[in-house]
């Protein structure tokens, strides 16, 4: 059980870290959603998802990465 909680804490982006351009490792994109939002403010400041839609804010795309248990990656910033 121990095992499984870990492998879907890693699917969902909260331990992860990634490298960025530089080689420099860096946190999960929605490393500070502990849960999934259960609202977001309607401020636009888009982002690009793997999946080629853009979400409205970040806190819109950490929604959606919830919601496909971690297998939807952070792209851009910006629309796609």
């Amino acid at each position: 059980m121990r095992t499984a909680t870990v492998i879907l804490f890693l699917a969902l982006g909260v331990f992860p870290s990634f490298q960025d351009n530089f080689g420099q490792d860096r946190p999960g994109f929605c490393i500070e959603y502990q849960r999934p939002p259960t609202s977001c403010t309607l401020e636009y400041n888009p982002v690009c998802g793997s999946d080629g839609r853009s979400y409205g804010n970040k806190c819109a795309f950490c929604a959606a990465v919830f919601e496909n248990l971690g297998s939807l990656c952070f792209r851009r910033y910006g629309e796609c």
